[in-house]
């Protein structure tokens, strides 16, 4: 199946969009009174709910008002007097711009309010002044994900490189976030994907984020916002030709009384999974002629996947509160691994292995956190401790045999070892709002983190003894010290033009211990800065621009580091590289919104970029190692146009984006080649086919890249879903074919020193998927003012 087809339909839905007007809200009017009848005097005030800032207000002396000019497709309604608790409405789109909700009746108990919500679905995706994007989950086709990894990878603008890396179009790596706590990516395994809300995706991070990565994935959870008890129970069902079937089974509960709020889940996955890497490498010189067809199949089997939470959380009054978080994880993984390579060279052999999976990872992560809202002027202290532990047991049995001139040799390997990952991290912010106006946010961060582990290979003989290999065998002892601490002002300089002004500063003090090449060790300790800047203006209530500079660091991955060997054949490993060195980014953007229309254009100018390859080994020249390197510099050049359109029974989101990059390898270990830009586009859309059903479609295409070193061939995903709620909407059934030309893929060609190397990664990502929810649960709406306290400073939190 060719490319056309996607290319195609990803261009119709996107055009499909350029045809249609968003419809929002305008204005609002109502009319507020006791439970008399009497009218009452006080303020109405419109709160954008996603990020609590006021868009608009009026007073009232005789309990009516109107709000104009609102442009809004969901907002928060603040009445607020000096007799009566302040009271919160919910206002929804619902096909009419002019809302009217009518008389509002208020009471001296904040639970006896009655709630104006006119009904309509949240738009799927909105983006803020400053170029970052919110994701809402709920009653979109990313609802249906089996995982965190999967919502990400079906996400606008998230794209995911052949090793498995998080990053965005035209930016680069991301680090990830959970409601503002920096995490790694084995952490996603301990998150329910059904606790997840949202996801905002920081394209420009502030100095109070870690410098790490040029990007921020933020990913918010659900907190019971009702009193008494919540629960969900969720099935998914998969099923593909490629790997089989795959069962995941969620249940998450909660419980919310005046003060207290707890919340806990568990997750259980069954069933296969599968990838196929097909490399050719091949050296044309005539004093060395070589070639190595591979392919390597991975056939997974998930035993026992389990993921498994608890929080509990403490208002100590309406402007603070204490909380704890428990995540965790326990994964067996069984399976086969299978490879076979035919090499040619000064003889032709056929070498095939079988690895035997064994391996168990415990996750567990703790979260403690304190914050308090200082002062009615947003004054806020927010304090934060985390602790994380990965641990990783394997016992894999390798069988390898390899025939050449007809004659076969077999060999039997066990390969044990454990690898332990820890991490301590205390955060403090502190922000100070000024009566003349302007915030000065100040904060430090203290990261610790231990990485050590051991692998061992033992060849057995046909008598049952064994012999240690040592060239294979490593211990891998690295740990690193980041303490940091940030300063960043936010003021205006007139009405509409906003600014913020910061820098951050990190010291990086590391060792790295390691029993290869004689027991190298490695230390160093370097301080780096970041400056950051931003300009925000507003025209009008439609018209909106930004202008924002930022400094990163991409350090290696602890993995990127470590030389354990992980086994692929007896020519083909993959190994860390000690020596690699962290990047530097230097980040520009410019963009502008209009209606909901929104535009961007960046560049990033990148140092010692991190990439890799298959490497010849030198004891060998039939051997590779696959590993990270060093590529000297980069320039990227980006800019992407989007559009959201939110009417009574469509709602959908809609990027288009091109990027130019150009990486530059001085050292030339890696042979240039031809540099073109390349596209990206992705259409999410949701079809309300009134009370009948619900129609999901998504679809996303990125071109072939070309970066003056690889050749990365294009990819793409079509998938359509249905939706059906029953039982007065407790009950809610999905049915979605996913990847439905199995266009997923990683595929490319380079060359390093004297090899061409092509390859080809496909992944399971073409099936058909079944799931069921069920919502149960005695829900009692509480008072508004209790439900997000300190939420601002969770975001915070890193």
């Amino acid at each position: 199946m060719t490319s056309r087809p996607i290319i195609f339909i990803a261009a119709c839905l996107f055009a499909f969009t350029v045809c249609s007007n968003a419809q929002t809200i305008t204005s609002i009017k109502g009319n507020v009174i006791d439970t008399g009848g009497e009218a009452v005097l006080g303020n109405a005030i419109i709160i954008n709910p996603q990020d609590s800032s006021i868009v608009k207000g009026t007073s009232f002396l005789e309990g009516k008002f109107e709000l104009s000019g609102l442009d809004q497709q969901q907002v928060l309604l603040k009445i607020t007097s000096l007799v009566f608790p302040d009271t919160y409405l919910t206002v929804l789109y619902e096909g009419s711009a002019q809302v009217d909700v009518g008389n509002i009746i208020l009471r001296r108990s904040a639970n006896e309010l009655k709630e104006v919500v006119v009904t309509a679905k949240a738009p799927l995706a909105r983006e803020r002044s400053d170029g970052s994007i919110e994701i809402n989950i709920e009653n979109t086709p990313l609802a249906t994900s089996t995982s965190v990894d999967e919502i990400l990878s079906r996400s606008p603008g998230v794209v995911y490189d052949a090793e498995g890396q998080i990053g965005i179009f035209g930016k680069g790596d991301a680090i990830l976030f959970i409601n503002g706590v920096r995490v790694s990516s084995d952490q996603l395994s301990t998150l329910s994907p059904t606790n997840v809300v949202r996801i905002e995706i920081i394209t420009n991070p502030g100095p109070r984020y870690d410098a790490q990565g040029n990007a921020v994935i933020n990913i918010i959870t659900r907190r019971n916002a009702n009193e008494d008890v919540r629960a969900m129970l969720k099935n998914y069902h998969s099923y593909s030709k490629f790997a089989g079937y795959d069962n995941r089974t969620n249940i998450d509960l909660g419980y919310a009384k005046r003060a207290w709020s707890v919340n806990g889940n568990y997750g259980l996955q069954l069933g296969n999974d599968r990838m196929i890497l097909k490399t050719t490498r091949v050296r044309n010189a005539p004093h060395d002629l070589f070639s190595s067809e591979l392919t390597t199949d991975w056939q997974y089997k998930y035993d026992n996947y389990s993921n498994y939470g608890l929080g509990l959380q403490y208002d100590l009054d309406r402007n603070s509160y204490l909380s704890f978080q428990y995540t965790g994880a326990y994964e067996k993984l069984g399976g086969h691994q299978l490879s076979s390579n035919t090499i040619v060279d000064h003889e032709t052999g056929l070498y095939t292995s079988t690895l035997a999976w064994d391996e168990l990872s415990l996750d567990n992560t703790f979260n403690a956190n304190y914050a308090r809202d200082i002062d009615s002027l947003g004054s806020k202290l927010f304090v934060g401790w985390h602790y994380a532990s990965y641990r990783h047991y394997f016992d894999n049995k390798i069988q390898q045999s390899g025939t050449v001139a007809g004659t076969e040799n077999t060999a039997l390997i066990n390969n044990v070892g454990e690898g332990n990952i820890r991490i301590l991290s205390i955060q403090a912010d502190y922000a100070k709002a000024f009566k003349m106006g302007g915030t000065l946010e100040a904060g430090g961060k203290l990261a610790y983190v231990n990485n050590y582990s051991f692998t061992t290979f033992l060849n057995i003989s046909k008598n049952g003894t064994t012999t240690k290999d040592d060239k294979l065998s490593s211990d891998f002892d690295y740990t690193e010290r980041v303490p940091a601490g940030y300063v960043n002002f936010r003021g205006r300089i007139r009405k509409g033009w906003d600014y913020s002004l910061g820098m951050r500063a990190e010291l990086t003090d590391y060792t790295l211990l390691t029993s290869v090449k004689e027991g190298a060790a490695l230390k160093d300790r370097y301080v780096n800065v970041f400056p950051n800047a931003s300009l925000t203006t507003k025209f009008s209530e439609k018209v909106s621009a930004y202008f924002t500079f930022s400094s990163r660091i991409d350090r290696p991955s602890y993995q990127s580091l470590n030389p354990f060997v992980i086994y692929q054949d007896s020519f083909t490993s993959i190994q860390g590289n000690p020596s690699i060195q962290p990047s530097q980014v230097h980040a520009f953007e410019l963009g502008a919104a209009l209606n909901n229309w929104s535009m961007k254009t960046g560049y990033n100018y990148t140092l010692n970029l991190i990439s890799g390859g298959a490497f010849q080994a030198e004891h060998d020249p039939r051997v590779y190692i696959l590993r990270s390197a060093n590529i000297r510099k980069e320039h990227a050049y980006f800019s992407s146009i989007s559009k959201t359109v939110n009417t009574k029974w469509w709602n959908s989101t809609n990027t288009a984006s091109m990027s130019y990059n150009n990486a530059i390898d001085n050292a030339g270990v890696f042979a240039g080649r031809a540099k073109k830009p390349y596209y990206y586009l992705y259409s999410q859309n949701r079809f309300n086919l009134g009370n009948w059903i619900m129609l999901y479609a998504t679809a996303w295409y990125q071109s072939e890249k070309q970066d003056g070193i690889y050749l990365r061939e294009d990819q793409s995903s079509v998938n359509i879903g249905l939706e059906k709620k029953f039982l007065k909407n407790a009950l809610t059934c999905n049915l979605e074919a996913n990847d439905l030309f199995h266009g997923v893929r990683a595929a490319g060609e380079y060359k390093l020193g004297s090899t061409d190397i092509v390859y080809g990664r496909k992944y399971n990502a073409h099936y058909v998927r079944i799931s069921i929810s069920y919502n149960l649960g005695r829900l009692k709406q509480s008072s508004y003012r209790n439900k997000d306290v300190g939420k601002s400073e969770k975001e915070r939190a890193q």
